[in-house]
């Protein structure tokens, strides 16, 4: 019984352990090949699609901008002394419900004044802070610039403004002119993708400030670089137009691409939980292991069942058999002699065929002995 019982450990334990080395095997790898197709391919993916997107929704008010730059009637008002603000104004209103932007603006760099679709808001100053864009743009060399700022005229909404630089017909600088269009716009996008991907997207400023975000994550004026989870990346952040890294919080691996969003000077920056993810691959292996078990159950009965009927048989054979010392008969566990082939058929599958051993022939039938012996 012993043995009966080692052999079975034996199998158990050699199936057991296949069957596990074979699932977890499986696992890790479909884990590792996982987390290689988010790093490579998925999160730079989904931060190249939004930066398109951005792009694309941010050529279309600098096209504006531009055609307002070169536009006669504006440069013939400025050259003329700016006499009818009614005349810019209404404008500078049509610009804005023709194209549908948010705001639309002129400064004139003679008179500081800054002019918008409800006439004239105020006198841009050097030493006014908030003012400090127009200033910047004036002593740029590039045509035009994209920056986020609160739009004074539009109760300090957060709005993404093109500032372009305007000249007169000899090429002199002239003033600045453009749209504004609401953040609320790339907001909408944002949780847009956010929804469709599972990822959380944000926009963060070289000092890892929130700039932008969707309605449900981090809000503005949040600092990232401050966090544990970002802290030993901040300087390779920094260096690099795109770098992917991950962390692990209390719900597991997160990864993480950023990139640098030149027409902002702002990272945009994709995070992506793998736990949803892992999940199905970890309920695969849930179920793998369930499957083993099961069959590891079925594969154990039927062995223990042959091999107990098996060694039932052995043992039979191998205990003390009681056996006549005269006829050798054998008396079996019911008290019944039995003839020793009829005892050994009903105890093995061996089968007998009888015939007679030359001693035997030799006693009992000596006449055929000696002819059998002379052949």
């Amino acid at each position: 019984m012993k043995k009966d019982n080692k052999l079975i450990i034996i199998i158990s334990f050699l199936l057991v352990i296949g069957f596990l080395i074979t699932s977890l095997a499986s696992y890790f790898v479909s884990l590792k090949s996982l987390r290689s197709e988010i790093i490579i391919n998925e999160l730079p993916l989904t931060s190249d699609n939004i930066y398109s997107e951005i792009q694309k929704d941010l050529f279309r008010p600098v096209f504006i901008s531009s055609l307002m730059a070169k536009n006669t009637f504006l440069r013939d008002w400025v050259i003329s002394g700016e006499k009818d603000e009614a005349q810019v104004t209404k404008y500078l209103k049509e610009i804005k419900e023709k194209f549908n932007t948010f705001t639309s603006f002129f400064v004139s760099e003679k008179t500081r004044n800054y002019y918008y679709t409800d006439g004239m808001l105020k006198k841009v100053a050097p030493d006014e802070e908030r003012d400090a864009w127009y200033f910047r743009v004036r002593e740029m060399k590039d045509e035009y610039e994209i920056n986020v700022d609160p739009d004074m005229a539009n109760k300090d909404m957060m709005t993404i403004f093109v500032n372009y630089r305007m000249f007169d017909y000899d090429g002199n600088y002239i003033g600045a002119t453009g749209v504004g269009l609401t953040v609320d716009a790339v907001k909408i996008l944002i949780e847009e993708y956010q929804k469709k991907y599972n990822r959380d997207i944000y926009f963060v400023d070289k000092n890892g400030d929130v700039k932008l975000s969707g309605s449900n994550f981090l809000k503005p004026g949040a600092n990232i670089f401050k966090s544990e989870r970002y802290t030993h990346y901040v300087d390779e952040i920094l260096s690099h137009p795109e770098w992917s890294f991950n962390y692990r919080d209390e719900n597991g691996m997160v990864h993480v691409n950023t990139r640098y969003v030149t027409e902002f000077e702002w990272y945009l920056v994709v995070e992506q939980p793998e736990g949803e993810t892992t999940r199905h691959i970890f309920i695969a292996l849930m179920i793998n292991l369930g499957i083993c078990i099961f069959i590891t159950i079925i594969v154990l009965v039927l062995v223990s069942l042959s091999v107990k009927a098996y060694l039932s048989r052995i043992d039979t054979l191998r205990g003390i058999v009681p056996i006549c010392s005269y006829c050798k008969q054998i008396r079996d566990d019911k008290g019944y002699w039995n003839q020793v082939e009829a005892y050994v058929a009903k105890h093995t599958d061996a089968e007998f065929s009888h015939g007679i051993c030359p001693d035997c022939m030799k006693k009992h039938y000596p006449e055929f002995a000696d002819k059998i012996d002379r052949k």
